[in-house]
């Protein structure tokens, strides 16, 4: 009794602690926490130029990833913000400050067990090789930017060499020492023909041993502390992070820990689903995480790459940067629903930084107001994406010496960049309401709308957009590439460009401003051209553009990458709702996926699962087949770190999952709130907080082909229409805490009824 006593103390002291240190763990971290990245083997592609298949973590601006072998294991670190910001493709880009080797040569030979715990953000490692047994747990403070690995041995002991190194070259210089104790290295990209410089300083203090080689005993721990500061965070970055490393004891290290596991519990808390597979829901919330390891960062959001690059980057991966014709808003197209839209506040600052540069490319370029964007950017208005600036390197490059085309901006034949970057603003604007967040991202949306309104030609009672390449060309095509500016009315173009006068119409009267331009932004919506269209044996298709040569064989008739990108998602200007009919051609153009060559992609959902998954859904596709059809996908090139690689990009493959779930659990789009409207009726399904258009927060559950109830916080009291989720019956409507029912309108199978700011609402049948 005693004993049972003795426990029940234990325990409640225990619950006490986390308690009050403000770290105890929401249940969907427990959840979550089932689900981890399980290595038997090492990497194989640790260092490389793409998606690493290593250990990732990261707090959103520090990253890190785990190679090596067993007796020489690597850190490798990254950062958001050290970019060699240097002018002509692919000369710049976002850069790698270094690593630390790891090397225990009694480990040669040892078992192989690595894990990446995704519930706190951690990689721990777990060897043995006859009596030693060696650990190693690693994570990136969520709070602050620094790495903790904690080092223990049992069974034996093994001696243990620390290497912190600086990667060299690429016109970068480079210091490197010990002072006080503590070791460093800064990497300069400095230049004089940089837009600007970056610099960044490592610094790593050994705790529990007193140099870089030491034995490592039996039940013994070290722990190592490396600290990251560059010019962007602070001009006194060296001392800044020497300092701080030099201050932090083993006591601020264990508060570090409770502050971490507490932003990793507040995450997680934001939302959940629960579908009943557990592979779609692995990469489900392994999507989020790594999404949450590299974007957290407000001036610098991740490149194609995130913060989990192992090498400097450059020509062969687009030197990581910002590509404006979906890559660089992909990855964000899954947080707006699933509720994290934190995430996404890094998204708008390189944008916005380059409005400058924009009105001057429009006015200079195309003698039109507003704003013009080229294929890829950089922070801080800085260009990435400039053909190479001498002929030599244009020759080797293109096959051409001409370096003047295109003002020596590669916009690469398109003027869609600009307004596909609004297509994130909108979606986070219709899921929040959120009026500072309208403010800031106003003025650029209305610069589109100008550029928009000028370059658009009004002939015979339409509006059309000429020399728009529907795909992106360029000198690599052979010496006749400018005849492929032809295009006339492309699908992406007149798609987004629906949403952006839409958009603006609403965000317009949401702030109260502009009444006066409205009429002319709704004559062009209402004398927009028609999305262009192809009859072939019969049967309506759907053309990429209405006239000109386009890329050839890759604008034949079909609904591709491209298309929905206009169509379906993210812009989301046709639907089920929208327009039925329509939404039927666009079924049938799935029902081809796989039977018919596409030119860019099939339903093997590799590159442009982002839109594909998504947009059958939102069309209604037979849910079974959406869903076996995305497993096929991640089967196909998943890693157990969690990313889905393909050869376009690396964390755009952050979305397919998240945001094909979401559209199956829950729609808004339509101005209309549905509930599992493309879901497997006989399917269980239960999701937490999921965020749709009107600021609302939904959860649900469907059990035994029926759903159970649906719960609606409403954040800014606007009205709710909700597609009734029960097609006979009484429904009931209650206000949490309310003793009463709540009076409601039925309006053509649609729940009507106004909310309350910060209200909840249970909607269930009688």
């Amino acid at each position: 009794m005693k004993k049972y006593q003795s426990f029940l103390t234990f325990l409640v002291v225990a619950i006490t602690i986390w308690i009050f240190s403000g770290c105890t763990p929401s249940s969907n971290n427990l959840y979550v926490s089932k689900y981890k990245g399980i290595f038997t083997s090492p990497p194989k592609k640790v260092p490389t130029l793409f998606t690493p298949d290593g250990p990732i973590a990261g707090n959103g601006d520090v990253g890190i990833v785990y190679g090596g072998s067993t007796e020489k294991q690597c850190f490798y670190f990254s950062k958001n913000d050290f970019w060699k910001a240097k002018l002509g493709y692919a000369d710049g880009g976002i850069c790698l400050p270094g690593g630390l080797n790891i090397s225990v040569k009694e480990l040669k030979g040892a078992d192989y067990h690595v894990e990446q715990g995704i519930d706190y953000g951690t990689i721990t490692a777990n060897f043995q090789k006859g009596n030693l047994i060696w650990k190693l747990k690693s994570w990136v403070s969520a709070t602050d930017n620094l790495v903790v690995i904690e080092l223990t041995s049992e069974g034996a002991p093994c001696t243990v060499n620390l290497d912190l190194w600086v990667k060299k070259g690429n016109e970068s210089r480079d210091e490197s020492g010990i002072r006080d104790g503590i070791y460093w290295f800064t990497r300069h990209l400095d230049a004089p023909d940089l837009v600007w410089p970056s610099h960044i300083t490592a610094a790593m203090k050994i705790l529990g041993a007193d140099s870089n080689s030491f034995v490592l005993n039996p039940s013994k721990s070290v722990r190592i502390l490396i600290g990251f500061c560059t010019n962007h965070d602070s001009e006194d970055y060296f001392n800044i992070v020497m300092g701080k490393v030099k201050s932090v004891t083993e006591s601020q290290i264990t508060k570090l820990w409770q502050e971490h596991e507490k932003w990793w519990a507040g995450f997680w808390s934001e939302s959940k689903v629960e579908i009943g597979d557990t592979l779609i829901e692995k990469y489900y919330y392994g999507s989020h995480y790594l999404l949450a390891s590299c974007s957290r960062n407000i001036n610098f959001p991740p490149g194609l790459w995130g913060n989990s690059i192992t090498e400097d980057t450059g020509f062969s991966n687009w030197e990581g940067d910002y590509h404006l014709n979906y890559n660089f808003q992909a990855p964000y197209w899954g947080v707006y629903s699933s509720n994290h839209v934190a995430l996404s506040d890094p998204y708008d600052a390189p944008i916005l930084d380059y409005m400058k540069s924009g009105k001057k490319h429009a006015l200079d370029l195309l003698k039109c107001r507003g704003v013009y964007y080229p294929v890829g950017i950089g922070p801080k208005g800085y260009c990435t994406s400039m053909f190479p600036l001498t002929a030599e390197k244009m020759k080797r490059a293109y096959r051409t010496e001409e370096i003047g085309i295109e003002g020596g901006y590669m916009f690469l034949g398109q003027k869609s960049n600009a307004v596909f970057c609004t297509a994130n603003m909108f979606m986070r604007f219709y899921t929040t309401y959120d009026t500072a967040y309208a403010l800031k991202v106003y003025p650029f949306i209305t610069e589109v709308a100008n550029f928009w309104e000028d370059y658009l030609k009004f002939e015979k009672g339409r509006y059309i957009s000429y020399d728009d390449s529907f795909w992106e060309v360029g000198p690599w095509m052979g010496k006749d590439w400018k005849k492929d500016y032809g295009d006339i009315n492309p699908t992406l173009s007149l798609g987004m460009v629906r949403m952006l006068f839409t958009g603006i119409l609403d965000m317009s009267s949401f702030l109260n401003t502009d009444e006066g331009r409205r009429v002319k932004w709704q004559h062009i919506l209402d004398n927009l051209s028609k999305i262009p269209t192809v009859v072939i044996n019969g049967e309506t298709r759907i053309a990429a553009c209405e006239g000109g040569t386009g890329s050839g064989s890759r604008t034949k008739p079909g609904f591709g990458r491209v298309m929905m990108h206009g169509l379906t998602f993210p812009t989301g200007v046709t639907g089920i709702e929208i327009d039925s009919a329509f939404a039927s051609i666009l079924r049938k153009e799935i029902s081809r996926w796989g039977k018919e060559p596409m030119g860019d992609g099939n339903w093997n959902m590799l590159q442009g699962s982002e839109t594909y998954f998504p947009s059958a859904v939102r069309l209604g596709y037979n849910p079974d087949t959406i869903l076996t059809r995305l497993k096929k996908s991640i089967l196909t090139t998943k890693t157990s770190n969690y990313f889905i690689p393909h050869g376009g990009g690396g964390i755009e493959m952050l979305s397919p999952v998240t945001s094909c779930i979401n559209e199956m659990l829950l729609q808004g789009y339509e101005g209309v709130i549905r509930v599992f409207p493309t879901w497997p009726i006989n399917k269980d399904a239960k999701f937490e907080n999921l965020r749709t258009y009107g600021a609302f927060l939904i959860s649900s559950e469907i059990k035994n082909s029926s759903i159970s109830y649906v719960e609606i916080t409403s954040e800014k009291g606007r009205e709710c229409k909700l597609l009734r989720p029960w097609k006979s019956g009484k429904i009931q409507i209650k206000s949490e805490g309310g003793s009463g029912t709540l009076l409601f309108k039925e309006i053509d199978n649609r729940i009507v009824f106004q909310t309350e700011i910060g209200k909840k609402y249970i909607v269930k049948p009688v």
